[in-house]
């Protein structure tokens, strides 16, 4: 039976003004999961319900970064927030949307009415341009904190800039960049000293487990710019890795690979990187994912004793819902409970 009480880590949230190609690109004309997904939906679901959740940010669209704003030795100028506003449009919607429920002020199609919905956000992981210059990074930062108000504001517990279908080599180009470096470290001044966690999207299972090698390498580097700081007032950012980095868990790879496992051991000893288990019902392509909780389990196992070894304390349960009912077996309306119930 599951804990009575306990946090989703790792939900998703639209409203119906949000599911067309030109709020997110990836949700292509009569797309599964186009449609409003709001909280009224998943409390229909999330039986039993948890104590909240956390959003984490959707993708939403971006169009190709302006000559203005790609400079690595940018310096503001007076176009320069205006540009970047352009250019985000899109997450800063996705922050208006956030706002109104930290508010509880619902708009039409947003897709909770009370209170007691709203409230159910704990928190919430949003979308930030670590790609840009230092000093655009910290304009994005400052125009996010104004579109969102304090209340959203105070409840933003991290950032993610996905890296997943970018491919080993941009993503070794991204994050070997001495502005990433530097834009990570500055997470670690957020929430009054706390800091912010950067959650990790990479997919090892279709860009190949290299991507993992260089989020390892990449958060070595962090670290070591983190000891230069220190004395300076700022946390160790955290990091929390999503979905197990999704791993193929097809039958036609039965256990994990050992560059995978090379990858997490190398994370593993830093106690500031948390995973998620959350998301392997799209793993299991080509095959149809395991229709009961024993079969689930038997096929997970091995990943799973990997990373109950490596990460004991900070494995996080997330159901990543919607998401979860494009490859889960259960249909819309079981797909959350029986993950809930395997986990």
């Amino acid at each position: 039976m599951p804990p009575q009480n306990f946090l989703d880590t790792h939900i998703h949230l639209w409203p119906s003004t949000a599911t067309s190609p030109r709020d997110h690109a990836w949700m292509t004309p009569n797309h599964f999961l186009a449609a409003r997904h709001g909280i009224t939906d998943y409390e229909a679901v999330a039986t039993p319900p948890p104590s909240g959740f956390i959003y984490v940010e959707t993708d939403r669209y971006l169009p190709a970064l302006p000559a203005e704003l790609s400079s690595s030795s940018h310096s503001l100028s007076q176009s320069s927030e205006a540009a970047l506003e352009s250019w985000a449009a899109q997450p800063l919607e996705e922050l208006r949307f956030l706002r109104r429920i930290a508010e509880n002020a619902p708009a039409e199609g947003d897709g909770f009415s009370s209170h007691t919905e709203s409230a159910r956000m704990k928190g919430a992981v949003v979308w930030a341009p670590l790609c840009l210059s230092t000093a655009l990074f910290e304009l994005y930062l400052r125009i996010a904190e104004r579109v969102a108000g304090p209340v959203l504001w105070a409840r933003i517990v991290g950032f993610r800039f996905l890296l997943q279908g970018k491919g080993e080599g941009e993503v070794a180009r991204l994050t070997g960049s001495a502005e990433w470096v530097s834009n990570m470290v500055l997470l670690g001044r957020g929430r009054g000293g706390k800091g912010w966690a950067f959650d990790v999207g990479v997919d090892v299972h279709r860009d190949g487990v290299g991507v993992l090698g260089e989020v390892a390498g990449m958060i070595e580097r962090v670290r070591e710019a983190e000891a230069k700081k220190e004395g300076g007032g700022e946390a160790r950012v955290r990091f929390v890795l999503n979905h197990l980095c999704k791993p193929d868990l097809s039958p036609a790879s039965p256990t994990p690979t050992p560059q995978y496992l090379t990858a997490l051991t190398r994370l593993a000893p830093d106690p500031n990187i948390y995973i998620k288990l959350s998301g392997p019902f799209n793993e299991f392509t080509p095959s149809p994912t395991p229709s009961t909780v024993p079969a689930l389990l038997d096929a997970l196992r091995p990943t799973l004793d990997v990373v109950v070894n490596l990460f004991p304390g900070r494995i996080m349960f997330g159901s990543d819902w919607p998401v979860c009912n494009v490859g889960g077996p259960k249909g819309e309306a079981g797909n959350w409970a029986f993950w809930v119930e395997a986990v």
